[in-house]
């Protein structure tokens, strides 16, 4: 699954900062299928917050509270990273998690956030569906393009480019640094040339898919 690599790729940002997290908080987990994988893969005890999650804990290290990312129910400092992976499209007034994130985040914690990137060609290729849901998503996409209809606030699966996002974590934290390059070559690595070539033109701000944020 998706969130194997996901996993792997948030615990080597972490590692490259010298990051050994006791407590992290996952933004928009859903039903909780990725935080034992995130849970294993950092070493941290996992606390995951969604709209729609029980308030059951799915394991001995992992957590599941009901709550909104614009007022989480922690005290702040309280966690040493934060991995919000596609969520903050869906929510409104995004500021407002990202201000939520840095609040309960302690002082050099580390914190990952993605998004899909409001100006790709192409969308989906790397989730989950078949072939023929990621062309019909697509289609979808393009509808809403034509029609002016193509935010978030109106409902659209748009995100955000990589200056819209990385304006919103520079409002918040010290440090933003933009990881999209070693995600792509981490993910398709025998795509390796093709990424490089892409960021270096300026062209992955087209192609890329989603982008990617380390902040601390």
């Amino acid at each position: 699954m998706s969130f194997q690599f996901e996993a792997r790729f948030f615990r080597s940002l972490l590692d490259q900062w010298g990051s050994s997290p006791k407590r992290l908080l996952v933004i928009g987990c859903g039903p909780g299928e990725e935080m034992s994988t995130l849970a294993r893969e950092t070493g941290a005890e996992a606390f995951g917050v969604d709209l729609d999650v029980g308030s059951r804990s799915k394991g001995a290290r992992v957590h599941l509270v009901r709550s909104d990312a614009r007022n989480l129910p922690f005290r702040g400092g309280t966690f040493d990273a934060v991995y919000c992976y596609h969520v903050l499209e869906h929510v409104p007034g995004p500021a407002g998690a990202v201000a939520e994130a840095r609040r309960v985040l302690r002082e050099q914690g580390v914190g990952y956030f993605g998004t899909p990137n409001k100006s790709r060609l192409v969308g989906y290729l790397g989730g989950r569906g078949t072939r023929m849901e990621k062309f019909v998503w697509n289609l979808h996409d393009y509808r809403r393009r034509l029609l002016g209809r193509w935010s978030n606030e109106q409902g659209a699966h748009a995100g955000f480019t990589s200056a819209e996002l990385g304006g919103l974590l520079q409002g918040q934290f010290q440090a933003v640094e933009n990881v999209g390059l070693p995600y792509y070559l981490g993910k398709y690595p025998r795509l390796a040339a093709l990424w490089s070539a892409a960021f270096r033109s300026g062209i992955a701000a087209v192609l890329c898919p989603s982008v990617y944020f380390r902040v601390r």
